[in-house]
């Protein structure tokens, strides 16, 4: 197995990678971000889900990586959760002959005009084989977080941050409800996930009250990320 992407699970990867716009200092200001973020890759039933991929051209041992967990797949998704987590999606869905799923909001936003492959869903709901899209409430650019119930794992965009002392909620700027934010959040507690992964910060394996330890942190107000 290559060293590149970290096993959670036999069948959940992560791997992180410096994000191209990050710079020096970004994680010292208030509202900032780590340089690297992190993706997601989960196999089951013959299809490969690979969710906000970042990868860099010169980076050998993702791509060796990429190629291994999907030879021989039925079908390879890649799934986003935001219109501006794109990054390598293009790339990848064409190298692995993949959909590019994401939600029907997030898909009218400017960054994806010509994207091909492009597959929007319309309501929360299973995208792939074991991975469940869930519209994040109180925003409106089509934000969603992916469950994967198999091992009660939350992926997530920006709506949770992995700081260094333990997951927050992040409030987006262009935040239409915090109280309704907030409720969707509390709401996750339903689904008894043990883990979250961020796209920002560190994952949290903080077990059944991942989501209350997150709630009873001040939260992330971020300035801007991808």
């Amino acid at each position: 197995m290559s060293p590149r992407a970290e096993a959670l699970a036999p069948n959940l990867w992560r791997w992180t990678t410096p994000h191209p716009l990050w710079r020096p200092g970004d994680d010292e200001r208030a509202g900032g971000w780590e340089r690297d973020v992190g993706s997601v890759l989960y196999a089951r039933d013959g299809a490969v889900t690979i969710i906000d991929p970042l990868a860099g051209e010169d980076d050998g041992g993702l791509w060796a990586f990429l190629a291994e967990r999907t030879a021989g797949a039925e079908r390879v998704v890649v799934a986003l959760t935001a219109s501006w987590h794109l990054r390598s999606a293009p790339t990848v869905a064409g190298r692995h002959d993949a959909e590019i799923r994401l939600h029907r909001i997030a898909a009218g936003d400017t960054v994806m005009r010509g994207v091909a492959r492009a597959r929007p869903f319309d309501a929360d709901g299973e995208v792939a084989p074991g991975v469940e899209a869930l519209l994040v409430g109180g925003l409106r650019q089509g934000e969603v977080l992916y469950r994967i119930a198999e091992h009660g794992a939350l992926v997530a965009g920006e709506v949770f941050y992995g700081a260094p002392d333990g997951l927050r909620v992040g409030e987006d700027p262009s935040l239409v409800s915090r109280e309704d934010l907030y409720a969707w959040v509390r709401a996750l507690e339903r689904l008894d996930p043990v883990l979250v992964l961020p796209t920002h910060g560190r994952p949290a394996p903080d077990g059944p009250t991942v989501i209350r330890d997150a709630l009873a942190r001040p939260p992330w107000r971020f300035e801007g990320s991808g």
